[in-house]
């Protein structure tokens, strides 16, 4: 069996299988029979997720979608076929390549029917409840089944680990989007009231009073399904470290405290279980901020300086669209209705599901998506969600030059570019202190993406990490208008170590590119570009990601060596200044050196 453990390597995680360091760049697809595992093997890639689930119910409660033609648990018998099928077909062409199963942790159909106190309804039929002490005892009974036919399989050697699922849509949020409520969930919530705060005979508040009022009952019933949802995603990792006997990864979807505003969701207690011996890796998609156009930087729902500090790898779903990605209907014919997941909506303007309209913005979108994730050095698995996303000769090469370049930045020592002056703060608990609805609740979300047009670099962490971090810092941004208590001990530790606080309030909760930058800009934080371009910066990569037209700058602290590599030339500069007029939403990059 392989061993395999995150390792740091100066400074960036990096997948460490049987001793060896291997750069965290993946595949996946959801539907396997369009996936172009080929593609990938020949461009360099060897690290595959695989897709298996408990059953073939639906992924998403409201729409009805599921990509499982199959469940392994809705037969009389176990049925690994389809799973193994992709497997053996991945190591055909490549007997060396790292699978990890991505496991769908649902109960199947018989289980849902016989156990409905232990279910939650949702809006196309009953799922089970995160609340259930009987879901994680009969789940981690069908995992046991699961892992041990892989572990017995003929590819059992080519197992890296796994990532858990569970869910609405594989992420780890309650089925129903509203803290899985129903009679146990209540009783649960009482239980868990009077064993953490002493309450006796607290009520759950009824459904209606979210949207109607904030209570205390309703602040602590975000605190309860945050908390409880964050222990189910831990019990069932916990459960699977041991089945593979500590020595093989487990990650999770969780903790979209950056993204996310819903606490009913159930993904804000990150930090709960940010230590856990047993989670190795987390994991997101990257944001779909503006429809996932152009113009914006796509960043993280995690915290992802957090993740990292506590010694864990952040490995991104990177979903991009290109000028490939067609309508799922056309992809898998017959299986899905017409009105869902369309590209365009009733007024013909572009959904998030649409990809750009030729190559080159494609192309732009690609490198936009891997520059953000390499100034943070995360990991990557490229979503190529319907299959064939990504099956062009051009974008194929950029990608296999991607993995080199993530590979030759993870050997690089210290960073030759200074590091982010500049730190955001995110404050999952404060989410509970909002009206459910408030527009308040953008406030982290809207303050995150102007900060990504500033020209600034900055760094994100959870509140609770800032009296380990904020030393490293000359300007705080606070995101957070009702901040919990971790939130306010982070705001006073800046102000008595005399650090610009950038502070979030009920009048002034957001703040505009233009306006964080020239708050920074007057207190001497360096500006890279003035333009509102997206600026990347890592160890000894400085990219752009264009949002005007002409040309524009890339102001550097002091004069280094540039190098913009092309596809058939390569230009050295001595500059303190990159001039570049790319087109807008154009994206490029430069290699940076000591003078």
């Amino acid at each position: 069996m392989l061993r395999s453990k995150i390792q740091f390597v100066n400074g960036s995680p990096v997948v460490n299988i049987d001793g060896k360091n291997y750069p965290p760049m993946a595949y996946t697809t959801y539907f396997d029979e369009c996936g172009q595992w080929s593609d990938f093997i020949k461009s360099g890639y060897r690290m595959f997720f695989v897709n298996i689930s408990f059953t073939d119910l639906p992924i998403n409660n409201f729409t009805e979608f599921t990509p499982f033609l199959t469940g392994v648990f809705e037969k009389e018998a176990p049925d690994y076929s389809a799973f193994d099928a992709i497997v053996n077909e991945i190591l055909s062409e490549c007997p060396d390549a790292f699978i990890f199963p991505r496991v769908n942790i649902a109960m199947p159909r018989k289980w849902i029917a016989q156990h409905p106190y232990e279910t939650v309804e949702t809006p196309t039929g009953a799922r089970e409840s995160m609340y259930s002490d009987l879901f994680r005892e009969d789940g981690a009974a069908l995992l046991e089944i699961l892992v041990s036919h892989i572990r017995n399989s003929s590819y059992a050697d080519n197992i890296a680990g796994y990532q858990l699922c569970g869910g609405i849509t594989q992420e780890w949020m309650h089925h129903d989007l509203f803290g899985s409520y129903s009679e146990m969930g209540n009783e649960k919530f009482r239980q868990w009231a009077k064993e953490k705060y002493g309450l006796d005979n607290i009520k759950a508040p009824l459904k209606e009073d979210f949207d109607n009022r904030h209570t205390e009952e309703i602040r602590l019933y975000y605190e309860f399904c945050n908390e409880k949802n964050a222990g189910t995603v831990e019990f069932f990792a916990s459960r699977l470290k041991e089945l593979v006997n500590n020595e093989q990864l487990v990650g999770v979807f969780y903790g979209y405290n950056g993204f996310v505003n819903a606490p009913l969701y159930g993904l804000h207690a990150l930090w709960n279980i940010i230590d856990s011996s047993c989670i190795d890796f987390f994991s997101s998609p990257c944001c779909y901020d503006g429809n996932r156009g152009p113009g914006l930087d796509w960043g993280d729902m995690l915290p992802v300086d957090s993740v990292k500090l506590h010694g864990k790898l952040y490995f991104v779903e990177c979903d991009i669209r290109t000028h490939l990605t067609k309508r799922m209907q056309d992809s898998r014919s017959g299986k899905y209705p017409e009105d869902i997941y369309t590209l365009y909506d009733d007024r013909g303007n572009k959904t998030v599901w649409c990809g750009p309209d030729n190559i080159e913005l494609s192309l732009s979108c690609i490198k936009k998506a891997f520059l953000h994730q390499l100034s943070k050095a995360s990991g990557i698995w490229w979503f190529d969600m319907w299959g064939g996303w990504y099956h062009d000769e051009k974008i194929m090469s950029e990608l296999h030059n991607m993995y080199k370049v993530c590979e030759e930045e993870i050997y690089n020592g210290d960073g030759i570019l200074p590091p982010a002056e500049v730190v955001l703060f995110i404050d999952e608990k404060a989410y509970s202190n909002i009206k459910r609805g408030s527009h308040l609740m953008n406030t982290v979300n809207n303050i995150r993406v102007a900060m990504g047009n500033t020209g600034i670099p900055f760094d994100t962490y959870m509140a609770e990490d800032a009296p380990s971090v904020i030393k490293n810092y000359r300007a705080a941004i606070f995101t957070a208008p009702y901040p919990s208590e971790a939130g306010k001990n982070a705001l006073r530790l800046c102000k008595e170590l005399d650090i610009l606080c950038i502070e979030s309030d009920e009048i002034m909760h957001s703040y505009s590119t233009q306006e964080l930058r020239e708050i920074l800009l007057f207190s001497g934080i360096h500006c890279y570009n003035h333009d509102s371009c997206v600026i990347y910066r890592s160890k000894s990569i400085i990219g752009i990601h264009k949002t005007t037209e002409g040309e524009t700058k890339i102001y550097l602290p002091r004069k280094y060596k540039v190098k913009l590599l092309c596809e058939s030339t390569e230009a050295e500069w001595e500059i303190d200044e990159i001039i570049t007029d790319i087109p807008k939403y154009g994206t490029a990059f430069y290699y940076i050196e000591k003078t």
